[in-house]
């Protein structure tokens, strides 16, 4: 007996509950000699095998969760059905686990495929929008530089500055819509947790703990892979580890629309030709700018464009 529930238990756990429940019933329509056995939860059949009544055949108030038939006869077979009612409630449950599981799957499959199609459906709008607002741009462009290279007669200086005007409030929309319309990068939600975790105080003898300011009354979200700006922080943390004092300062640049991350160590030290190769080569990854300045201290600085989604907070 206890060898045959083992088996059934390492049929469910190999092939799923439904395996198992029918190992169950095969089980039992071997040791009982049945003519035929189904499972059933309140009055629903879970499962049925060989020759099944129409109508459950149980007596008035039985609470069992197995059927067998013809009802057994010897004490052998009905200590078989008793043993079997007892495990097979766990089974039942355990296969409704299973079923709540596999509709749970489903519904988010179908979920994420609707997602799929309305994001396909949103970049196809978007770069629709796209050339429809670059469009005209383009054409006014045609025009200006026509107009500047004497095609339609001579300007006066006056119509020429309108001109200059022009072209450059129409390359600052073209830049917008680049930014706004442009398929989304990757990026991060925040930038202020990784620059904790890469100057977090490191334990150790003249070791000064850095001075880090962070906006506190929003996230900074920046475009690029996360494994970038981790690899920049922890270069900027290393380049300046042996310092006795390092100030690490992030927030808007007097530029308007522009971040800055500066970083400045006292004494100020030789930045390697390989760390300084290293910082260049991210920060143009992640379209920044990096300036480097070795005196009177070593000052680490970068810039880059906010993006317009994220308004910047107001400078005090």
């Amino acid at each position: 007996m206890e060898t045959t529930l083992t088996a059934v238990a390492e049929q469910a756990l190999r092939g799923g509950t439904r395996a198992g429940l029918e190992a169950l019933l095969k089980a039992s329509l071997r040791l009982t000699g049945a003519t035929g056995a189904a499972l059933y939860e309140g009055r629903a059949c879970v499962m049925k095998l060989g020759d099944v009544p129409a109508r459950r055949a149980q007596a008035p108030g039985s609470k069992g969760v197995l059927s067998v038939w013809p009802a057994p006869l010897t004490t052998s077979q009905r200590n078989v059905v008793a043993r079997f009612n007892a495990f097979a409630p766990a089974l039942l449950q355990a296969h409704a686990r299973e079923v709540a599981r596999g509709a749970s799957q489903a519904r988010l499959l179908e979920a994420k495929q609707r997602l799929e199609r309305a994001v396909a459906a949103q970049d196809k709008r978007r770069s629709r929008a796209a050339h429809d607002l670059r469009t005209p741009l383009m054409v006014i462009k045609g025009y200006v530089d026509m107009m500047r290279k004497g095609t339609a007669g001579p300007f006066g200086a006056q119509a020429q500055r309108y001109l200059e005007r022009i072209t450059k409030v129409a390359a600052d929309q073209k830049d917008l819509i680049d930014r706004r319309l442009s398929p989304p990068v990757p990026g991060l939600e925040d930038l202020r947790p990784v620059l904790e975790r890469a100057f977090a105080p490191t334990p150790g003898p003249g070791r000064a703990e850095p001075t880090v300011m962070l906006p506190t009354d929003r996230a900074v979200p920046v475009r690029g892979a996360r494994a970038d700006w981790e690899l920049l922080a922890r270069t900027l943390a290393k380049a300046t580890a042996r310092a006795m004092a390092v100030d690490v300062h992030l927030g808007p640049d007097t530029e308007p629309g522009q971040w800055l991350l500066r970083v400045r160590a006292c004494p100020a030290e030789a930045l390697p030709a390989r760390t300084g190769a290293v910082l260049q080569q991210l920060a143009g990854r992640l379209g920044a700018t990096l300036t480097v300045a070795l005196e009177p201290r070593l000052d680490l600085t970068l810039r880059w464009l906010g993006d317009d989604a994220f308004p910047l907070p107001a400078q005090r």
